[in-house]
């Protein structure tokens, strides 16, 4: 019978790897998913990867339905996947970029669904005032 790694056996077997072949695979992630290129483009410090999260970000701002935010938003919600990208852009010291992109996506997204009480929106004032509201 075959059973799933868990974490901790996926991350022993990846710790032993060598680093060309993991970054070949991160590569063919990256390749597949827009955001993860994002993340590992910022954490190596391009400062393009600051437009092409503005762009995914607003982007999913604008496509966002009320009714996803009905659901769990770990539940595969794109939006709060792009937030998620936001929260490792701070990490990479674009503080202030992040800030910009918040606000704008705060009021695209206000302007969309009003002032709700979701997640989003909560997310969304946190990071462009670093407060929540």
């Amino acid at each position: 019978m075959n059973t799933p790694l868990d974490d901790a056996d996926l991350t022993a077997f990846l710790e032993g790897q060598d680093s060309a072949w993991l970054a070949e695979q991160l590569m063919l992630v990256a390749d597949e998913d827009p955001i993860t290129r994002i993340r590992l483009s910022a954490a190596a410090g391009a400062e393009s990867a600051v437009e092409e999260a503005r762009a995914v970000v607003l982007s999913r701002t604008t496509e966002h339905s009320s009714a996803a935010s009905a659901q769990d938003p770990d539940d595969g919600d794109p939006l709060h996947r792009a937030l998620d990208l936001l929260d490792d852009l701070l990490d990479y010291g674009f503080e202030d970029e992040v800030g910009d992109i918040a606000d704008e996506a705060r009021e695209l997204y206000t302007a969309r669904h009003g002032q709700d009480d979701s997640e989003h929106l909560a997310r969304l004032h946190v990071l462009a005032d670093g407060e929540e509201d």
